[in-house]
């Protein structure tokens, strides 16, 4: 179970895989695409989907869970993420009516790599070592026994989940296809001044 728990937290707050080769792409990017953005997303729905999905003992909050999403598209493809705050808990009673409880707290790893749009599709591909994961922690109780052990890394894979968007002046909207139980998420997201992220490439100096 808890394995199971922080796979579907890491899928869902960090989905995308690293590829072979990332390069920038070879024709422009939209125009509408590029800018900094910050916005919300639907992980804690698609989360509480997922659990609802399992067995009727599972009882799980995931509503802190992806807020606020922030990233930064550039003008010659390059983009990158920021770190999503992970938090949540689920209870498993098992047959013998014995309590289990699993608490995370972390955080996903900036990401970085090259976008491309075409036909209202986004390919993204990943930089070496910025393809995300999380950092954290998960607490499981049994019996008013308590172990606390690193959240393990996102296995590496070669699987791209197809994105879908629409970006109309300020408001550019992505939806994520993730497999089963968690299906797709839906990011939200609002053009705000590069100044909100100080660290970014191409920021501002102070």
């Amino acid at each position: 179970m808890a394995r199971t728990l922080a796979l579907l937290m890491s899928l869902a707050a960090a989905p995308a895989f690293a590829q072979a080769t990332c390069e920038a792409p070879t024709g422009p990017i939209e125009t509408c695409l590029v800018g900094a953005w910050v916005g919300s997303s639907t992980i804690p729905d698609a989360l509480q989907r997922a659990m609802n999905s399992m067995p009727d003992a599972v009882r799980a909050n995931f509503s802190s869970i992806g807020a606020p999403v922030g990233m930064i598209i550039y003008d010659d493809g390059f983009f990158e993420t920021f770190p999503l705050g992970v938090e949540g808990a689920a209870q498993f009673q098992d047959s013998d009516g014995d309590l289990t409880t699993f608490e995370m707290t972390g955080q996903t790893v900036t990401t970085a790599g090259y976008i491309s749009a075409i036909g209202g599709t986004l390919d993204l591909c990943y930089l070496p070592g910025a393809q995300g994961n999380l950092n954290g922690e998960m607490t499981v109780t049994t019996d008013g026994t308590s172990t606390t052990v690193p959240l393990f890394a996102i296995p590496e894979n070669t699987f791209n989940p197809v994105i879908t968007y629409t970006c109309i002046g300020d408001n550019l909207v992505q939806n994520v296809a993730l497999p089963a139980p968690i299906g797709t998420i839906t990011y939200d997201l609002i053009r705000v001044p590069l100044a909100a992220f100080p660290f970014a490439r191409g920021a501002p100096a102070e």
